[in-house]
């Protein structure tokens, strides 16, 4: 058996003795469930590339697979999580910007730091090498956002016009005072939370009305929070490879449906409000 389904390969999902024409049926109805208008170009703003510590993968080739398959456009791409021997990405940083320059028309490469390692150091390289933003994981490299480092590289990203994507969701604590802080010190951060900032969202929401560039990815959010927010604060995300295309496609046909989202809520969600963070259209 060849193809891949629901972001694996069928072959691995049979011989662990799924049903695979059933959850090939599941995947093509998620698919269907969202309607995006024509000519939107449609935006992962989350995957991870590369082999995770924890065991998860993906490689940009399958990575391309699954976006054909799924009509996905384009997608920000940062490693998982693997800081390497120095503990500074140095290495993974390396290998996604070998898959962009390998598909410059479907990924969008963002380096992924530890603020307190060489984190001036690494983000200058990764820019100059060419990457467009900036991936946070406070849980996996235990930080603090509030932190004077984690304060620094935020400065330096959007001294850069980068956007952060922070990590917001599973094994977060309390973040909206952290966040109150950070922007505080930084308060023209272009921020992404991650997961619909699920750690602590209805906080987070009430904070971010007051930052514009504060943004909310849909990547394994909970569908009630995606429906309380404004869809102009929303972008696409799929946690690739923790989620897959066709549920991420899935909860935000159901969010707009419950929403009310128009053709235009729609085009910013699913790109849109993502590429007026990156700098425009042609970011």
């Amino acid at each position: 058996m060849s193809g891949r389904l629901l972001g694996q390969h069928a072959s691995v999902l049979a011989s662990a003795g799924a049903d695979v024409a059933a959850l090939a049926e599941i995947e093509e109805w998620a698919r269907r469930s969202v309607v995006v208008p024509p000519g939107t170009e449609v935006v992962d703003a989350h995957v991870h590339l590369g082999v995770d510590r924890d065991g998860h993968a993906l490689s940009a080739a399958d990575l391309i697979a699954d976006m054909d398959a799924n009509g996905i456009g384009r997608a920000v791409a940062f490693p998982a999580d693997e800081p390497g021997s120095g503990g500074d990405f140095r290495d993974a940083n390396g290998r996604v910007i070998e898959a962009w320059a390998a598909h410059p028309d479907r990924i969008i490469p963002f380096c992924r730091i530890d603020p307190a390692v060489g984190a001036t150091a690494a983000i200058d390289e990764a820019h100059a090498a060419g990457a467009r933003g900036l991936k946070l994981h406070p849980v996996a490299q235990r930080f603090a956002p509030e932190g004077e480092e984690c304060v620094a590289a935020v400065r330096r990203a959007t001294d850069l016009r980068w956007p952060v994507l922070f990590h917001a969701g599973f094994g977060a604590r309390a973040l909206a005072p952290a966040f109150a802080a950070l922007l505080e010190w930084v308060p023209d951060a272009r921020v992404i939370l991650a997961h619909g900032g699920r750690g602590d969202h209805r906080a987070l929401a009430a904070l971010a009305a007051a930052y514009p560039d504060v943004l909310f990815d849909t990547s394994i959010a909970a569908l009630p929070d995606l429906v309380m927010l404004p869809p102009e604060r929303i972008v696409f995300g799929t946690d690739r490879p923790y989620g897959d295309h066709a549920q991420a496609l899935h909860l935000v046909g159901a969010a707009a449906r419950v929403a009310g989202w128009d053709a235009t809520a729609m085009r910013g969600v699913m790109g849109g409000n993502l590429m007026r963070l990156l700098g425009g259209e042609g970011a």
